[in-house]
């Protein structure tokens, strides 16, 4: 489970995606970008979404890949980038990321996973994720890689 320390604003336990660079600086934009969440865990959808939404990302939350595949159709053009927990009931991550792909060949997506159960990171890059983060991780630190990922237009995913 991830955990947040509400004292220094962030997930405890890992020094993955260290930039160098603040998550603030890359929230000024004349846009805002657009994440879709997808975690069956009530608790990080929600630390994600005030967590992103505080460093300047529009957030749509789904508890299910249904959820997000519903989401997704109602709202892809708003959105940038889908971060996509690997094991949930269900459609799980790789699945729901199949679908979206259906749907839209160029999105982009990644993986966020504590147990990556019995995919390897190789397979779920092969999918096409544009990366795989582990859990538990540093808001702080994520949140400047996910930025990128949303804004860049040059960066796309297997299928286009």
């Amino acid at each position: 489970m991830l955990e947040f320390d509400p004292y220094n604003g962030h997930a405890n336990g890992s020094n993955w995606g260290r930039t160098g660079k603040s998550p603030e600086s890359f929230g000024e934009t004349a846009r805002k970008f657009g994440i879709l969440i997808v975690d069956d865990d009530g608790g990080v959808r929600n630390l994600l979404n005030k967590g992103l939404r505080g460093h300047g990302f529009d957030v749509w939350l789904a508890a299910d890949g249904q959820d997000a595949l519903d989401l997704f159709w109602r709202h892809h053009a708003l959105i940038d980038l889908v971060l996509l927990d690997v094991g949930m009931p269900g459609l799980d991550g790789p699945q729901t990321a199949s679908a979206l792909l259906q749907l839209k060949p160029a999105t982009r997506f990644c993986f966020m996973s504590g147990d990556l159960g019995g995919y390897e990171d190789q397979k779920l890059r092969d999918l096409g994720a544009l990366a795989v983060i582990p859990k538990p991780f540093r808001l702080a630190e994520v949140a400047p890689l996910l930025w990128e990922l949303a804004s860049r237009a040059d960066l796309c995913t297997v299928g286009v």
